[in-house]
């Protein structure tokens, strides 16, 4: 096949020259952005003898990256089960320059529920796992990658947080810090993690979410997960937040009904207008 012909011991000249010929084919309307789907393109091209074809294939169709099959298993799960660490490697560089915000589907999971990362622990050792992630992922990096493992994957923080101790000082892209994901996750009380509430600063029990817009008071007493000890806990600290709260709560309650006013005035304006 034309998107992996080359040889190890020197596979720029045939990276090159097949490149220039699917250049030509995409061209002529003779290589259509479906046939990646259709062949398996990304799949067949994710060598390192064939970089070039599959750089420029994933530039034609990123999504494929995410959404591209093989053997009923989703890109990433494919290339860890049926080939060698590298052909992985490969696929999760390109994976996080497309789509970091996803970690480079390193936390995607199959139709069993398993991720990416667990099945390569599993074909490769936890050992191995690392190496490629390491490689990927250096350990100063200014990816919010503990965000990404206590949302997708908390049972696994033991082996990322020792490994990316710097990144718990990140922000995510929505602001949010580490503290307050974990928050976010739902899973941490007063009862079952008594020290994580206890090492709370003033500064993040008084700090909203950026997202939700909730002390995180709000936050444990919210949801299916709602706890009320923590709740009066995290009040306790810091009494003077569900005045706050009430304040802004009702600020926005008059802006929002001042916006429906003014919304239907306008309206009111629009109909007048049309009847003379």
């Amino acid at each position: 096949m034309l998107t992996q012909l080359g040889t190890a011991s020197d596979p720029i000249p045939y990276d090159t020259a097949s490149l220039e010929v699917l250049k030509e084919l995409r061209k002529d309307n003779l290589l259509l952005k479906e046939d990646i789907k259709e062949h398996d393109l990304l799949y067949w091209s994710c060598n390192p003898q064939s970089n070039m074809r599959f750089e420029y294939l994933t530039e034609w169709d990123p999504d494929y990256l995410m959404t591209g099959t093989n053997y009923y298993l989703p890109l990433s799960h494919a290339l860890i089960q049926h080939c060698a660490p590298r052909f992985f490697t490969m696929y999760f560089q390109t994976a996080l320059r497309h789509y970091p915000q996803h970690l480079g589907f390193l936390f995607q999971k199959d139709t069993s529920g398993k991720t990416a990362y667990e099945r390569a622990v599993e074909k490769h050792g936890k050992q191995e796992t690392f190496k490629i992630i390491q490689q990927c992922i250096p350990t100063n990096t200014s990816l919010p990658i503990l965000h990404h493992v206590i949302k997708d994957a908390p049972q696994y923080m033991n082996d990322f947080s020792h490994r990316y101790p710097s990144a718990i000082c990140l922000r995510d892209d929505n602001g949010r810090s580490f503290i307050q994901a974990q928050l976010a996750g739902g899973a941490k009380t007063l009862v079952n993690d008594g020290i994580f509430f206890l090492r709370l600063s003033d500064d993040e029990i008084a700090e909203a979410d950026p997202v939700t817009k909730q002390y995180p008071f709000l936050t444990a007493a919210s949801g299916e997960s709602g706890d009320l000890l923590t709740t009066y806990f995290l009040l306790s600290k810091n009494p003077s937040l569900l005045e706050r709260y009430k304040e802004e709560a009702t600020q926005q309650a008059l802006e929002e009904q001042e916006a429906r006013t003014a919304k239907k005035r306008k309206i009111g304006d629009g109909d007048n207008e049309e009847g003379e």
